[in-house]
């Protein structure tokens, strides 16, 4: 029987041959080694101020209700890329988000699926002409989920009712300020994604942000890297994007490089 790494099946397989079973936990103990605690006049609040007057002093990006990104997938790896929709390494492409829901569309924009358009809104669909087809996809809602919060969180994670500053350190000689989120039950490690955000002390971007992600897998723990930061209708944002295992020397497994973004507003 041939294998279809696009299945579902194939995707799990997969998964499981490179992966541990342990639950990834990024508050365990070795995660705190060396973490300074809070400064007295830092709290939550003060930091949130501090990123929001820096990053989004007008509340453009808050108030926006979608944005529209126009970038380049890159990948090393052609293995790991078979697992998702693509079918070359270098893909240049339009992304459509609907922000703080699930909801993004992504069109190729070269290559021999130029024009297609696949999405994801909580179900995988593709357009056949102008009709949107449902259909079971892992490969589209594995690559268009976490490419939406990858482009989100930047200006969202900050925002997190359940965020908690924990202390601060340093990478690779720049200190950081480091939050914690929960999207649930502390105590439910194996059911509820956990994200570390490094906000950087100086710039107040978020440069760093190690994550969890359940649905693929409780051991799957991995961290985006953003840099290139730049001035969009008032906000300051991220143009680089990295995809890779740790933070201080990473070998990415695929970075997206940015042309533009536009944020808009429905009246």
């Amino acid at each position: 029987m041939k294998l279809n790494l696009r299945s579902g099946f194939g995707i799990l397989l997969l998964l499981l041959v490179i992966s541990s079973c342990s639950t990834a936990n990024l508050i365990s103990k070795e995660t705190m080694v060396g973490l300074q605690p809070p400064e007295t006049d830092m709290n939550v609040n003060q930091l949130r101020h501090d990123i929001a007057t820096t990053i989004d002093p007008s509340g453009t990006y808050q108030t926006a209700s979608s944005m529209e990104v126009v970038a380049t997938d890159t990948w090393d790896s052609t293995i790991v890329r078979w697992l998702t929709p693509l079918d070359r390494n270098v893909q240049r492409f339009r992304a459509f988000l609907k922000l703080r829901h699930n909801g993004i569309e992504f069109t190729f924009l070269d290559g021999d699926q130029t024009g297609e358009i696949i999405g994801f809104d909580g179900q995988s669909y593709r357009y056949a002409g102008k009709r949107k087809q449902y259909e079971e996809s892992a490969a589209i809602s594995l690559y268009l989920d976490p490419l939406q919060r990858y482009l989100e969180w930047p200006c969202t994670l900050v925002n997190d009712p359940n965020l908690t500053l924990l202390g601060s350190r340093s990478i690779n000689g720049t200190p950081y300020w480091i939050a914690y989120v929960t999207e649930g039950d502390t105590t439910r490690l194996d059911q509820h994604d956990q994200f570390l955000v490094y906000i950087n002390k100086k710039r107040k971007t978020v440069d760093y942000i190690e994550f969890t992600m359940r649905k693929l897998m409780d051991s799957y723990r991995g961290v985006v890297h953003y840099k290139d930061f730049k001035e969009v209708q008032g906000v300051v944002m991220p143009f680089w994007i990295g995809i890779a295992g740790d933070l201080a020397e990473p070998d990415f497994d695929h970075f997206f490089t940015i042309e533009s973004i536009q944020l808009h507003h429905t009246n």
